[in-house]
């Protein structure tokens, strides 16, 4: 199967799970040897997630449903001063039918005019701005600390070495694998081990650098898959951009964690930062 034809044939029905299982294989084969369609499939991906989203049912707002009362009202009685100055010589049966042919195309005039209204109030409300981004408590969680220890990091873990971290972290059951963001110029500040709402616990390893800081975030996975609306997928990464942070989800070989790295380095530095760590 070359490009195009996944494209055209294949792509869109591909996103909505609307292949059969021999479709469904030849795109996969695709996919696995084309970068190029696997942009295109995960920014498809996304644009319709985002209409999902965005399409969701809204609450008129109460200037465009007075707009709609308004117009009702003018149709009807705009109706009932028609009718009353109709002759009383012609029949009820011989008038009603033209009548109400006539009135059902002014009725629906303004009405539909106010209807085109509320969508056009709808879609420019949705693109305004960025729309809001879905939240993923792992996410916040994340970014929350981000945020506190970019400005003052406290580790509870007596040592910054490697090796001493790792133990810490392996005996309060949490993967012990640590990032080393040397090779593209951040230095190991030290971690800390903390406990969510739930119980459970969470390990944090800060990094500070010339540009910038990095927060690797490891925790219970709850079951959590990929959400949708990611940026891109390399291997066990997931990327997004996440209400003004790039954000790695990753998925340790020890299973029931996931691996979040939080940075504000722009997302193409942000990958080319984690490949070279990995290569």
């Amino acid at each position: 199967m070359d490009c195009a034809t996944y494209i055209e044939k294949y792509l869109s029905a591909h996103v909505d799970g609307e292949l059969s299982a021999a479709e469904l294989r030849e795109a996969e084969e695709h996919l696995a040897g084309c970068v190029n369609c696997r942009a295109r499939f995960a920014e498809e991906r996304a644009v319709k997630a985002l209409l999902r989203e965005r399409a969701a049912m809204r609450k008129t707002p109460a200037i465009v449903r007075g707009s709609i009362l308004a117009a009702l009202d003018a149709v009807d009685a705009a109706g009932a001063s028609k009718s009353g100055t109709r002759g009383s010589d012609r029949s009820a049966g011989a008038d009603r039918a033209p009548w109400y042919s006539i009135r059902r195309a002014r009725m629906w005039a303004p009405v539909a005019i106010a209807a085109a209204a509320v969508f056009v109030f709808v879609i420019l409300h949705g693109v305004g701005g960025p729309p809001p981004a879905q939240a993923i408590p792992p996410f916040d969680v994340a970014i929350q600390h981000y945020d506190t220890f970019a400005q003052r990091f406290e580790p509870n873990v007596k040592s910054t070495l490697p090796a001493d971290l790792s133990d810490a972290y392996i005996d309060h059951n949490l993967p012990g694998f640590l990032w080393n963001f040397r090779p593209v110029g951040y230095k190991l500040m030290g971690g800390r081990i903390d406990r969510l709402a739930d119980g459970t616990s969470v390990a944090y390893t800060f990094y500070r650098g010339d540009m910038g800081t990095i927060l690797c975030t490891y925790m219970k996975s709850h079951g959590l898959q990929p959400p949708d609306g990611e940026m891109q997928e390399v291997g066990i990464h997931h990327y997004y951009e996440y209400k003004g942070y790039s954000i790695c989800l990753s998925y340790p070989p020890r299973g029931g964690f996931i691996c979040i790295l939080v940075s504000k380095r722009p997302m193409k530095e942000f990958i080319e930062d984690i490949a070279t760590c990995e290569s």
